[in-house]
């Protein structure tokens, strides 16, 4: 076969060498007759065009004269092949290979481009050739599973999808949570086909709003479990990272015992802070338990100490000398009416705005604890008050004295809320027309002497000296002050005087307030019980008349919620213009006149009571003796019929005695007799014992000779023979002698201990035993006495009287039965 081919190849090259060789002899001899006749007139890949007298060569289209003419007759011109694929713009357009070929070229387009007339176009082929973008994606399975397909110009892209990667020509699973960061912190990698999934732990939340996240624009937030109420009652939630827990308030604890808990069944229960520590809020206070917590407040009478508080931290309470409202309130019935808080009676309107206006002044001084209380202003902010009060003549008597209680106390507060200041150092003097007030701040005057402080208010006058004030033991400031009122005597007049219960002093023309109310305070806890009294002088509002005696008068808030009262204050001296009254105290002090006719018939009565009590007690000290004696001389057969004692003798012992010695009390003291309060005996002047020393003398020698004869008794049954109508009789004596306790006056005692907390228990006692002294007198020589009775007996069936038991009984005493026989 090659040598086939061989032979082939040398046959056409000696066939063309032959042409050419013909050729150009042929050219040369004809050129003139017709030279387009001739294919060699023309260069290859030319044209020949024959004019009337000549010709001319083209090149071809695709070639191009190489001596630049359109028409040439050079025969050593050469038509060259035009390369249209460098021209500009490229001839196949965009996308597009162009391959030059001899005469022409061809368009192709490129990889991923097509032509509606397809590859290899040239100018001769039908068509516009334009290449346009394949979309491979189009095609089916072009990308492996798991991927995208991305269209570009010429070409596409296979891109794995999201959770995949290329691995091979294919697209396998990616792990993501094998990531430590695929997910937020606080949030759980669950892993899926091609994807993934971040779900926030509990506790948490998305901050994106759906249960599951991805990436790291989210992230995990914590639930805020407290701002839903999961927790009880009194307990408090804390928010914690993905949890939470409750706490009992302070106050609290949990039913559970536990301190931190999550259980919604536990409870947080009040804790008696109270009751498991009742010395919590220390002395002189009063714990309150609260719900949660507790609270501490000073007893009455007392206040917080904020020097110690801010010392020690904790509650002190010191009492204070003044009263606030809430000290006020508790002791007063009338008052608390004006505090319920509900409507007013109608008779309370008036008189509740009167005490409100009062309290509304007097709070301003309790709870004002940064500025300095002004004494004066005080004053001039109670004037109207008082004024009203002066005028207030309407009310009822309680209300009368619950109001005059309020003023009284509340100047006072004032005045004391002053003096304590320290910054209220100086003394001053207050002029209004319904209260006059002077106080004395006292610096270094008290220590090198007894110095005595003469205060003066109105026309009346206090004199205080300073062993008084340094008893009084004021810490602090140390002050006194002395106040007297303009109007208050109507207020509080003779019909708040505690002496009108008993029936002395049942008319009131007997009895009339003669000055103004003035009042004593001094700065020191101690109020009454001085060593040295305090002299106050009152001026008298009308002129002392001869028959009238003063008393002077105390306010006493005890008794009855206010009562004038003689506790603690005499008379010393009177004028007809001014009383003097010395008291051991710093009291509300007013002076009451009583008339000449009340203080001597008092006098009287209390001078005839005490006669007739010495002489029963006299008559009782006989009854003694006399029992003592008959007992003693029991073997004497008819011994008081030889030894009797005269009536006459012993009616002069038990009756001139008691006389002699009220005659001489009464020249001793004769003012002794009649007190402001009732008519007996002065007890302050120690008159009293006038009465109560021969008394308990005579007491303690019944009860000597009582005792002397029981033991004499004792003695005499023990010596006695067994014969029953003696032994009946000696009994019945020893009954009677017991007897004797009572009808002696031995039960008296009883009123020797009418002091301190059994005052009322022994006042019981001493009333009932002693109002059966005369029933005991009755049963013991009148029932139980068989002589008695048989001359009862006589006496009802009117029989005469046996000679031989005619015998002069000249003592008022049983008869005693002899219990021995003579011979």
């Amino acid at each position: 076969m090659w040598r086939f081919n061989l032979l082939l190849f040398w046959g056409c090259c000696v066939l063309f060498s032959w042409k050419m060789h013909t050729v150009s002899t042929v050219d040369l001899t004809t050129m003139s007759l017709n030279a387009c006749a001739y294919t060699t007139t023309c260069p290859a890949y030319a044209t020949c065009t024959t004019t009337t007298d000549s010709y001319y060569c083209t090149c071809k289209r695709g070639f191009r004269a190489s001596n630049g003419q359109m028409q040439f007759k050079d025969p050593g011109v050469k038509c060259n092949d035009i390369d249209e694929c460098s021209q500009s713009p490229p001839v196949c357009g965009l996308h597009a290979v162009c391959e030059n070929m001899k005469g022409k070229y061809k368009c192709s387009c490129l990889h991923g481009f097509s032509s509606p007339t397809g590859n290899s176009w040239n100018p001769g082929k039908p068509g516009h050739f334009a290449c346009t973008d394949i979309d491979e994606c189009l095609t089916s399975g072009v990308c492996p599973e798991h991927s995208h397909c991305a269209n570009s110009v010429g070409s596409y892209s296979c891109n794995c999808q999201v959770g995949f990667i290329a691995s091979k020509s294919t697209c396998e699973e990616v792990n993501e949570c094998a990531n430590p960061r695929a997910c937020p912190e606080n949030a759980t990698c669950y892993n899926t086909l091609g994807n993934y999934s971040c779900v926030c732990n509990q506790g948490f939340e998305s901050s994106s709003g759906p249960l599951s996240l991805q990436g790291v624009g989210g992230f995990c937030e914590d639930i805020d479990e407290c701002a839903v109420k999961t927790c009880p009652v009194n307990a408090t939630c804390t928010n914690t990272p993905g949890s939470y827990f409750c706490t009992c308030h302070p106050g609290f604890a949990p039913s559970n015992g536990q301190t931190n808990f999550t259980d919604q069944k536990v409870k947080c229960r009040d804790i008696d802070e109270c009751f498991q520590d009742p010395s919590l809020c220390g002395p002189h206070s009063v714990c309150t338990n609260a719900l949660g917590s507790y609270s501490c407040s000073c007893m009455m009478g007392f206040r917080p100490d904020p020097e110690r508080f801010q010392k020690y931290g904790n509650l002190s309470c010191k009492r204070l000398p003044f009263k606030c409202m809430e000290d006020v309130i508790p002791n007063n019935k009338q008052v608390q009416q004006c505090q319920g808080g509900a409507a007013l009676k109608p008779e309370y309107v008036s008189f509740c705005a009167l005490i409100n206006a009062i309290f509304s002044i007097l709070d301003d001084v309790c709870e004002n604890k940064t500025t300095v209380v002004s004494l004066k202003s005080t004053a001039r902010s109670l004037a109207p008050v008082l004024e009203r009060v002066s005028t207030s003549s309407k009310f009822a008597k309680e209300k009368m004295s619950a109001l005059g209680t309020v003023v009284l106390e509340s100047v006072e507060s004032t005045i004391l809320a002053a003096l304590l200041d320290p910054s209220a150092n100086v003394s001053q003097n207050i002029r209004t027309e319904n209260l006059d007030i002077e106080s004395k701040v006292i610096n270094e005057e008290c220590t090198k002497q007894n110095i005595v402080f003469n205060l003066k208010a109105k026309g009346d006058e206090m004199k205080v000296g300073c062993s008084t004030i340094k008893e009084s033991a004021s810490t602090g400031t140390t002050g006194v002050a002395f106040v007297s009122f303009v109007g208050m005597e109507a207020v509080l007049d003779e019909r708040f005087f505690h002496g009108l219960q008993t029936p002395l002093a049942d008319s009131k023309t007997k009895l009339k307030i003669n000055s103004r109310v003035i009042g004593g305070i001094m700065t020191g806890e101690k109020k009454k019980n001085f060593s040295d009294p305090v002299v106050y002088t009152l001026e008298n509002i009308k002129p002392k008349q001869e028959l009238e005696s003063p008393i002077c008068v105390s306010w006493n808030t005890d008794v009855k919620g206010g009562r004038w009262t003689t506790s603690g204050c005499v008379v010393q001296e009177a004028s007809e213009t001014h009383t003097v009254c010395r008291c051991n105290r710093m009291v509300n002090l007013a002076v009451i006149m009583a008339s000449g006719e009340l203080t001597l018939g008092c006098a009287i009565i209390a001078g005839a009571l005490h006669y007739l009590f010495l002489a029963c007690f006299f008559w009782m000290l006989v009854e003694a003796v006399l029992l003592f004696l008959m007992v003693r001389n029991l073997k004497v057969v008819n011994y008081f019929s030889s030894h009797n004692v005269k009536l006459l003798y012993l009616c002069a012992f038990s009756y001139g005695l008691p006389a002699l010695l009220v005659v001489v009390s009464a020249s001793v003291q004769p003012k002794g007799y009649g007190m402001d309060d009732r008519c007996w005996l002065d007890a302050k002047t120690g008159f009293i014992w006038s009465f109560l020393g021969p008394v308990c003398v005579i007491i303690t020698v019944n009860f000597v000779l009582l005792t002397w004869t029981l033991c004499i008794l004792r003695q005499k049954l023990s010596s006695v023979n067994a014969e029953v109508s003696t032994l009946k009789d000696t009994r019945l004596l020893t009954f009677k002698a017991f007897a004797q306790l009572f009808v002696l006056g031995c039960s008296w005692v009883l009123g020797l201990f009418q002091i301190g907390p059994i005052a009322g228990v022994m006042a019981y006692l001493f009333t009932i035993i002693n109002s059966l002294q005369g029933a005991f007198i009755f049963l013991i020589h009148c029932l139980l006495s068989r002589q008695v009775r048989e001359e009862y007996r006589r006496w009802i069936t009117r029989k005469t009287k046996p000679s031989s038991q005619s015998q002069s009984s000249v003592i008022l005493l049983s008869s005693v039965p002899s219990t021995s026989k003579t011979g």
